[in-house]
C-alpha cells in the first residue's frame, strides 16, 4: 500500500519536466502575443500565430531596410549641401517632409547659428498644417542641430497639408 500511496501523490520526474516544458512554451507564446499586439480574447491556431508572427517579421524587416535607405538618401543631402553651400550662405539646410497614410514626417539639419530656427517655431508651423504631434526630437552634434518630428492628421477627415507645412518649413529654415 505504501507503494502505491507514495508514487501516485508525487509526480514522475519525466512528468514535471514536462509540464515545465508546456508551461514554458505557454510562456512563450503570451510573449509573442503581447509583440503581435493580440487582444486576450483572440485565439489562434498555432499554424496562424505562426503565420502572423512571421508576417510581422517581414512587416519589420522591409520597414528597416526603408529606413535604412532613407537614412542613406539625407546622409547623401547632408553631403550634398556641406559641398555646395557657398560663404555667402553658411547655415546647412536640409528640410524634409514626408507623408505616409495619415501620418507625417519631418526631418531637419541646419546650423546652431541659425539663431532664427527655434524647436517650438517648428513644431507650431507643423500643427498649423493641421497636424498633431506624436514625438519630437532636437539634438544638437558639433555645429549642427539635426530635428526628426513625426506628426498625424489633428481630424481623419480634413487630413493635413504636407506641401504646405513644407514650404513654411523652408521660409522658415532658410530666409
Amino acid at each position: 500500500m505504501k507503494r502505491a500511496n507514495s508514487s501516485s501523490s508525487s509526480h514522475t520526474p519525466a512528468a514535471a519536466k514536462e509540464k515545465q516544458r508546456r508551461d514554458r512554451m505557454k510562456d512563450l507564446y503570451s510573449i509573442l502575443a503581447t509583440l503581435l499586439h493580440l487582444q486576450p480574447y483572440e485565439r489562434k491556431s498555432l499554424p496562424e500565430f505562426l503565420d502572423r508572427a512571421t508576417m510581422s517579421l517581414n512587416h519589420l524587416k522591409e520597414r528597416v531596410e526603408r529606413l535604412k535607405s532613407k537614412k542613406e538618401e539625407l546622409e547623401k543631402e547632408v553631403n550634398h549641401n556641406v559641398k555646395s553651400s557657398s560663404s555667402d550662405e553658411p547655415w546647412l539646410k536640409v528640410v524634409r517632409v514626408m507623408e505616409y497614410e495619415m501620418t507625417l514626417e519631418v526631418n531637419l539639419i541646419f546650423m546652431v547659428s541659425n539663431k532664427k530656427v527655434v524647436p517650438f517655431e517648428v513644431l507650431r508651423v507643423i500643427e498649423q498644417g493641421g497636424t498633431e504631434i506624436i514625438n519630437s526630437s532636437f539634438s544638437t552634434v558639433g555645429q549642427h542641430i539635426y530635428c526628426t518630428i513625426h506628426a498625424q492628421a489633428f481630424q481623419a477627415r480634413l487630413g493635413f497639408d504636407a506641401k504646405l507645412i513644407e514650404s513654411r518649413l523652408m521660409e522658415l529654415v532658410c530666409m
